[in-house]
């Protein structure tokens, strides 16, 4: 029953992913009914029929191409559908709402909340990293929306303290601006100041400062391999936005692991 569960977890993932490729092209684009409306092709603007809308499969089956006018569907509709679909499943799998007694099966509601609210938060995110990979930009309307679901429900759920919330807000908001005055905007976004906010008080200022730090510890090895690569050069720019998605979704899930790590080493070392 557990991993019928999880199955359908992944499976409301990719129709959320799916889902997500749209409000991203819609809000880049400035069309009406960024939520509501059908869907249909970029290029020849013809209406997708429900064949053409199936999560994986209809790109799969397409092999990445409209089909309409047969141009070319980049693969990061592919990818966001995955990637969302496995974040559903890893969230459920973390904050498993079903228990199993006696043979019979019970609602944990709290449990369900938890869900609820990490997925939510987790779709802001992940709508962020695909727009500011595509377009090297952050829209507000993520973030800012991230920011207040994110206090909310922290305060609701008393998941993260008020003053840690604060703290981490404020902090990474703060680090990330003094870089962007010091380079008057070309080592960092102003999207990523409200993406370090969205990271302090959604994390708290403990698993925000590893988040921070995976961040800049991936962007840097990618970068390098890139480079080494010859598939960017010294001027090229990369968006942050991605690292710290990466980052905080890996801080969400294993910082506390982490923080003992590191801290248990401090300690054995003393």
């Amino acid at each position: 029953m557990i991993n019928f569960l999880a199955l359908l977890a992944f499976v409301l993932g990719t129709i959320f992913g799916s889902f997500l490729s749209v409000i991203i092209y819609r809000t880049k684009t400035d069309k009406t009914g960024i939520i509501f409306g059908r869907s249909m092709c970029p290029f020849c603007k013809k209406k997708l029929k429900f064949r053409y809308l199936i999560p994986i499969f209809s790109w799969l089956f397409l092999r990445g191409k409209c089909g309409y006018c047969g141009k070319k569907i980049g693969v990061h509709y592919l990818a966001l559908e995955v990637i969302t679909g496995l974040i559903f499943l890893v969230t459920f799998l973390n904050f498993n709402f079903i228990e199993i007694k006696f043979d019979q099966f019970f609602m944990n509601y709290e449990m369900l909340k938890l869900f609820i609210f990490y997925v939510i938060e987790f779709l802001f995110l992940m709508a962020i990293f695909f727009y500011d990979l595509q377009y090297k930009e952050i829209p507000d309307k993520f973030s800012l929306t991230g920011i207040v679901v994110a206090i909310a429900g922290n305060l609701i759920l008393q998941t993260v303290s008020p003053i840690n919330m604060a703290i981490g807000g404020i902090g990474i908001f703060l680090f990330f601006a003094l870089q962007f005055l010091l380079s008057r905007g070309k080592w960092i976004g102003g999207g990523d100041l409200r993406l370090g906010i969205l990271m302090g008080v959604l994390l708290g200022w403990d698993k925000g400062l590893v988040a921070l730090i995976i961040a800049y510890i991936v962007g840097a090895i990618l970068s390098l391999v890139l480079l080494a690569m010859k598939k960017l050069d010294r001027k090229s720019q990369i968006p942050f936005g991605p690292f710290l998605v990466v980052g905080t979704l890996i801080a969400f899930f294993f910082g506390k692991q982490i923080l003992d790590w590191y801290l248990g080493g401090i300690f054995l070392g003393l």
